[in-house]
């Protein structure tokens, strides 16, 4: 028994040595270097992904915000020069432009909307699928729409403001998580850019009971329109008037100096 007992023990001391033994420690304690190399060059590629996912965010966002600058204006110059009910060639020439212009000023903000989901990452609660496929598909039927309403040939021009609209919604939302990611001041700015949007997505609705043919495809035009003289019409286009220059004004505004956030991340 005792014999038994010391050979045991005897054993157990043998195990516990090799355990000890340098080679045990290396292998223990160590990886290989092919290993090594492995999740070294793992590290790399991701943080290169997040590097190059701010990069483009970064310079999309500030490409975006200038095409918006610019699409703003062609837009006031159009209004404020419109004299009668039915545009003239110059505003249709300056319409058209402008759709061109936020067609390629939103179809950038799909990487700014990659970029702010990275970002997003680095804080909880961050942003879900769900969050980000709304982003996107609102973007991806605001360029849809604005090139198909131009010169208003397929749909009315006003289509695209409906998911600019939910886009808007999206600020609202993005702006509230990224909490942690980006400066108070810029958030609060997303916010109010956001309810514009919004605001502006739903005069469309209200303009689409004063005038039905609006939703009319292919999109009737403007000389087979009457002029609807109705205190509707009159509340839901000056609400459009005062909510474009509390989203679609300051929309570049944001845009750029969110990209200016983005490529400082990646320093």
């Amino acid at each position: 028994m005792g014999g038994v007992g010391c050979g045991a023990a005897g054993e157990g001391d043998v195990r516990d040595l090799s355990v000890l033994s340098p080679d045990s420690r290396i292998k223990n304690n160590y990886k290989y270097p092919s290993e090594t190399r492995m999740v070294v060059g793992m590290d790399q590629h991701a943080f290169g992904a997040v590097e190059a996912s701010y990069r483009n965010g970064g310079r999309a966002a500030i490409i975006s915000g200038l095409i918006g600058f610019a699409a703003f204006g062609l837009l006031m110059d159009a209004v404020l020069t419109r004299v009668s009910w039915i545009p003239s060639d110059r505003l249709y020439l300056l319409f058209d432009a402008h759709d061109i212009g936020v067609a390629l000023q939103f179809l950038l903000l799909i990487s700014v909307v990659l970029g702010l989901r990275t970002l997003s990452r680095q804080s909880q609660p961050g942003l879900n699928k769900a969050t980000f496929a709304m982003g996107v598909g609102a973007i991806v039927f605001v360029v849809l729409f604005v090139l198909l309403g131009i010169h208003s040939k397929i749909v009315s021009n006003g289509w695209y403001t409906f998911p600019q609209g939910i886009f808007g919604i999206w600020l609202i939302v993005v702006n509230w998580r990224l909490s942690g990611s980006l400066p108070g001041w810029l958030r609060w700015l997303g916010m109010i850019v956001g309810l514009g949007l919004a605001l502006v997505g739903i005069c469309f609705v209200g303009l689409c009971f004063v005038y039905p043919s609006i939703l009319a495809i292919p999109a009737i035009p403007p000389e087979s329109m009457k002029e609807v003289n109705s205190a509707a019409n009159t509340f839901f286009h000056q609400l459009l008037f005062y909510a474009s220059f509390m989203g679609v004004a300051p929309l570049p505004i944001w845009t750029f100096l969110t990209g200016f956030q983005l490529l400082k991340k990646r320093r």
